[in-house]
Protein backbone atom coordinates (compact mmCIF):
# COMPACT_ATOMS: atom_id res chain seq x y z
CA UNK A 1 0.00 0.00 0.00
CA UNK A 2 1.55 3.23 -1.35
CA UNK A 3 1.23 6.59 0.61
CA UNK A 4 -1.56 7.61 -2.06
CA UNK A 5 -3.37 4.81 -0.97
CA UNK A 6 -3.01 5.27 2.44
CA UNK A 7 -3.79 8.59 2.59
CA UNK A 8 -7.24 7.66 0.38
CA UNK A 9 -7.80 5.30 2.95
CA UNK A 10 -7.48 7.83 5.78
CA UNK A 11 -9.91 9.66 3.83
CA UNK A 12 -12.68 7.16 2.93
CA UNK A 13 -12.44 6.35 6.83
CA UNK A 14 -13.12 9.70 7.74
CA UNK A 15 -16.20 9.95 5.91
CA UNK A 16 -17.51 6.81 6.76
CA UNK A 17 -17.13 8.20 10.37
CA UNK A 18 -18.82 11.24 9.58
CA UNK A 19 -21.65 9.47 7.91
CA UNK A 20 -22.14 6.92 10.48
CA UNK A 21 -22.15 9.96 13.16
CA UNK A 22 -24.97 11.54 10.73
CA UNK A 23 -26.92 8.09 10.75
CA UNK A 24 -26.90 7.76 14.33
CA UNK A 25 -28.07 11.47 14.63
CA UNK A 26 -31.16 10.36 12.36
CA UNK A 27 -32.00 7.17 14.14
CA UNK A 28 -31.24 9.10 17.67
CA UNK A 29 -34.28 11.59 16.27
CA UNK A 30 -36.53 9.26 14.50
CA UNK A 31 -36.72 7.20 17.94
CA UNK A 32 -37.14 10.20 19.56
CA UNK A 33 -39.89 11.52 17.63
CA UNK A 34 -41.66 8.29 18.02
CA UNK A 35 -41.71 8.34 21.79
CA UNK A 36 -42.80 11.83 21.65
CA UNK A 37 -45.61 11.13 19.48
CA UNK A 38 -46.66 7.97 21.35
CA UNK A 39 -46.26 9.98 24.47
CA UNK A 40 -48.60 12.54 23.25
CA UNK A 41 -50.98 10.47 21.53
CA UNK A 42 -54.38 10.30 22.78
CA UNK A 43 -54.98 6.71 23.73
CA UNK A 44 -55.30 4.93 26.64
CA UNK A 45 -51.93 4.09 29.23
CA UNK A 46 -51.53 0.42 28.55
CA UNK A 47 -51.48 0.75 24.51
CA UNK A 48 -48.87 3.70 25.09
CA UNK A 49 -47.00 1.37 27.01
CA UNK A 50 -46.90 -1.07 24.98
CA UNK A 51 -45.75 1.16 22.05
CA UNK A 52 -43.32 2.58 24.27
CA UNK A 53 -41.74 -0.79 24.95
CA UNK A 54 -42.22 -1.76 21.10
CA UNK A 55 -40.01 1.34 19.77
CA UNK A 56 -37.77 0.77 22.95
CA UNK A 57 -36.68 -2.42 21.65
CA UNK A 58 -36.60 -1.52 18.05
CA UNK A 59 -34.15 1.18 19.59
CA UNK A 60 -32.23 -1.63 21.04
CA UNK A 61 -32.16 -3.53 18.17
CA UNK A 62 -30.88 -0.29 16.12
CA UNK A 63 -27.68 -0.06 18.93
CA UNK A 64 -26.92 -3.87 18.53
CA UNK A 65 -26.59 -3.18 14.60
CA UNK A 66 -24.48 -0.17 15.29
CA UNK A 67 -22.49 -1.86 17.36
CA UNK A 68 -21.84 -4.82 14.80
CA UNK A 69 -21.18 -2.48 12.08
CA UNK A 70 -18.48 -0.34 14.56
CA UNK A 71 -17.11 -4.07 15.20
CA UNK A 72 -16.65 -5.01 11.87
CA UNK A 73 -15.28 -1.85 10.74
CA UNK A 74 -12.47 -2.62 13.73
CA UNK A 75 -12.06 -5.65 12.20
CA UNK A 76 -11.61 -4.69 8.69
CA UNK A 77 -8.85 -2.06 9.68
CA UNK A 78 -6.85 -4.50 11.97
CA UNK A 79 -7.27 -6.91 8.78
CA UNK A 80 -5.98 -3.75 6.49
CA UNK A 81 -3.22 -3.03 9.22
CA UNK A 82 -1.61 -6.56 8.96
CA UNK A 83 -1.39 -6.45 5.66
CA UNK A 84 0.07 -3.17 5.65
CA UNK A 85 2.84 -5.09 8.04
CA UNK A 86 2.91 -8.31 5.94
CA UNK A 87 3.59 -5.87 2.49
CA UNK A 88 6.35 -3.99 4.22
CA UNK A 89 8.02 -6.71 5.84
CA UNK A 90 8.15 -8.60 1.54
CA UNK A 91 9.46 -4.93 0.90
CA UNK A 92 12.20 -4.93 2.95
CA UNK A 93 12.84 -8.37 2.30
CA UNK A 94 13.11 -7.54 -1.31
CA UNK A 95 15.45 -4.83 -0.85
CA UNK A 96 17.18 -6.71 1.02
CA UNK A 97 17.53 -9.41 -1.44
CA UNK A 98 18.36 -6.90 -4.15
CA UNK A 99 21.28 -5.26 -2.73
CA UNK A 100 22.31 -8.72 -1.60
CA UNK A 101 21.83 -9.29 -5.69
CA UNK A 102 24.12 -6.45 -6.30
CA UNK A 103 26.76 -6.67 -3.84
CA UNK A 104 27.51 -10.23 -5.00
CA UNK A 105 27.47 -9.05 -8.58
CA UNK A 106 29.99 -6.23 -7.58
CA UNK A 107 31.94 -8.96 -5.73
CA UNK A 108 31.98 -10.41 -8.84
CA UNK A 109 32.52 -7.34 -11.08
CA UNK A 110 35.83 -7.07 -7.77
CA UNK A 111 36.93 -10.57 -9.03
CA UNK A 112 36.46 -10.28 -12.54
CA UNK A 113 38.87 -6.81 -11.68
CA UNK A 114 41.53 -8.52 -9.73
CA UNK A 115 41.83 -10.96 -12.62
CA UNK A 116 42.38 -8.33 -15.21
CA UNK A 117 44.25 -6.55 -12.60
CA UNK A 118 46.56 -9.58 -12.11
CA UNK A 119 47.53 -9.56 -15.87
CA UNK A 120 48.66 -5.86 -16.09
CA UNK A 121 50.91 -6.95 -13.11
CA UNK A 122 53.12 -8.18 -15.69
CA UNK A 123 52.69 -5.32 -17.70
CA UNK A 124 53.68 -2.70 -15.07
CA UNK A 125 53.14 -1.98 -11.19
CA UNK A 126 51.93 1.44 -11.48
CA UNK A 127 48.97 0.65 -13.52
CA UNK A 128 48.19 -2.78 -11.32
CA UNK A 129 47.87 -0.33 -8.12
CA UNK A 130 45.74 2.38 -9.50
CA UNK A 131 43.16 -0.36 -10.23
CA UNK A 132 43.13 -2.01 -6.77
CA UNK A 133 42.81 1.30 -5.64
CA UNK A 134 39.50 1.78 -7.74
CA UNK A 135 38.16 -1.55 -7.14
CA UNK A 136 38.33 -1.39 -3.27
CA UNK A 137 36.73 1.86 -3.30
CA UNK A 138 33.92 0.69 -5.12
CA UNK A 139 33.70 -2.31 -2.85
CA UNK A 140 33.77 0.03 0.12
CA UNK A 141 31.25 2.08 -1.48
CA UNK A 142 28.64 -0.54 -2.66
CA UNK A 143 28.56 -1.97 0.88
CA UNK A 144 28.64 1.39 2.69
CA UNK A 145 25.35 2.27 0.78
CA UNK A 146 23.53 -1.23 0.79
CA UNK A 147 24.31 -1.15 4.96
CA UNK A 148 22.53 2.36 4.79
CA UNK A 149 19.69 1.52 2.29
CA UNK A 150 19.02 -1.64 4.68
CA UNK A 151 18.77 0.51 7.73
CA UNK A 152 16.74 3.24 6.03
CA UNK A 153 14.38 0.17 4.56
CA UNK A 154 14.26 -1.46 8.00
CA UNK A 155 13.41 2.10 10.07
CA UNK A 156 10.88 2.46 7.64
CA UNK A 157 9.14 -0.59 8.04
CA UNK A 158 9.51 -0.06 11.88
CA UNK A 159 7.52 3.62 11.26
CA UNK A 160 4.85 2.02 9.24
CA UNK A 161 4.31 -0.94 11.68
CA UNK A 162 4.54 1.74 14.47
CA UNK A 163 1.64 3.14 13.03
CA UNK A 164 -0.17 0.63 11.61
CA UNK A 165 -0.50 0.03 15.44
CA UNK A 166 -1.30 3.22 16.63
CA UNK A 167 -4.24 3.52 13.94
CA UNK A 168 -5.42 0.08 15.04
CA UNK A 169 -5.21 1.23 18.60
CA UNK A 170 -7.06 4.73 18.36
CA UNK A 171 -9.93 3.17 15.86
CA UNK A 172 -10.21 0.46 18.89
CA UNK A 173 -10.75 3.23 21.44
CA UNK A 174 -13.40 5.91 19.09
CA UNK A 175 -15.04 2.67 18.49
CA UNK A 176 -15.09 1.92 22.19
CA UNK A 177 -16.03 5.15 22.85
CA UNK A 178 -18.87 5.27 20.31
CA UNK A 179 -20.28 1.90 21.61
CA UNK A 180 -20.36 3.39 24.49
CA UNK A 181 -21.94 6.37 24.04
CA UNK A 182 -24.42 4.38 21.94
CA UNK A 183 -25.10 1.90 25.32
CA UNK A 184 -25.83 5.03 27.76
CA UNK A 185 -27.89 6.67 25.21
CA UNK A 186 -30.30 3.27 25.50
Amino acid sequence: MGLFDYLEEKRNEAVRRRRLREASKVFTGIALGAIGGVLFAPQEGKKTREEIAQKSREAADQAKEAAMDVRDTVEFKAYLAGEQAKKTYNDLKETASDKKAQFDEDVEVAKAKAEAIGEVIKSGAEDVKDDVDDAAKDIKETSKETKKELKDAASDAKKDIKHSSNNIKNTVKDTSKKVEKEAKKN
